[in-house]
């Protein structure tokens, strides 16, 4: 490019520019002590055609207040609420969440503090076995998978309530950087500040290029079979999945309690 003279190299400097202050408006992150990712590194996979992925499988419903399910994960799979759920999960205590799909599983860390209400939420709905037997609807390259789309009986995606989102402006001490494995709450769409039940994982080194309305809840811990890498492949850059992945199951456990002792 530098030999076909200065107005090239002028234009790659202008849009260098303007891309590095997009990345830089938009980034966040979420904090953990004990983190184990793989380096963040763009994927160049040949796109095939997409797939059009089912609507989650519809569950119980629960009218009136919605009470706090069983941590042991013995009540039964609920997806409509009438009301958002009260506050379950013990904020002294830490939680992980281990997400099982149909191309391997990874351990997240749940950041209570970061986003104490999303993350309750995300508890309390795991644990009502909402999530179990959806598919991953989008799979952006690079970028993030979505999944925990249900549609109700009137055809209307989500669990019954929304939530005002949580999402932390970039930059100054309360911006945060997403990185690669990072777990979140999507918006309900670009303009709204809401989330209700769809998640996010962010995938590579686009995820600046999320909504900056991202409700961040927890970073990825443990990939031992690369489960990250395995989906990326299968998106597409419109979003599109080239192959059906479904969420078994999100287990939420607690966090082992490190003790020391004196020598």
């Amino acid at each position: 490019m530098i030999a076909v003279g200065g107005i090239a190299v002028v234009l790659l400097m202008v849009v260098g520019a303007i891309l590095a202050a997009a990345n830089s408006s938009n980034s966040y992150s979420a904090t953990s002590s004990t983190t184990t990712t793989a380096a963040a590194t763009s994927t160049t996979v040949a796109e095939g055609p997409t797939i059009t992925t089912p609507a989650g499988p519809a569950g119980a419903t629960l009218t009136g207040a919605t009470p706090c399910p069983a941590e042991d994960g013995s009540s039964p799979r609920t997806t409509q609420f009438a009301q958002p759920p009260p506050t379950c999960i013990d904020p002294s205590k830490t939680y992980d969440a281990v997400i099982d799909t149909s191309e391997g599983s990874f351990t997240f860390y749940l950041n209570t503090k970061l986003a104490p209400r999303s993350v309750n939420n995300f508890v309390v709905l795991a644990r009502y076995h909402y999530y179990d037997g959806t598919a991953v609807s989008n799979i952006t390259t690079d970028t993030s998978m979505q999944a925990g789309a249900v549609t109700n009986a009137h055809g209307v995606a989500g669990p019954g309530y929304t939530l005002p989102a949580e999402y932390q402006q970039s930059g100054g001490t309360n911006g945060v950087v997403m990185t690669l494995g990072t777990l979140a709450l999507a918006p309900l769409s670009s303009t709204n500040d809401a989330v209700a039940a769809q998640f996010l994982v962010t995938l590579g080194d686009k995820e600046a290029d999320l909504p900056g309305t991202t409700t961040v809840i927890g970073l990825m811990l443990d990939d031992p079979g690369n489960t990250v890498h395995k989906i990326n492949v299968l998106g597409t850059q419109g979003g599109g999945p080239t192959k059906l992945v479904t969420i078994n199951s999100v287990k939420i456990e607690l966090a082992p309690v490190t003790t020391t002792t004196a020598p």
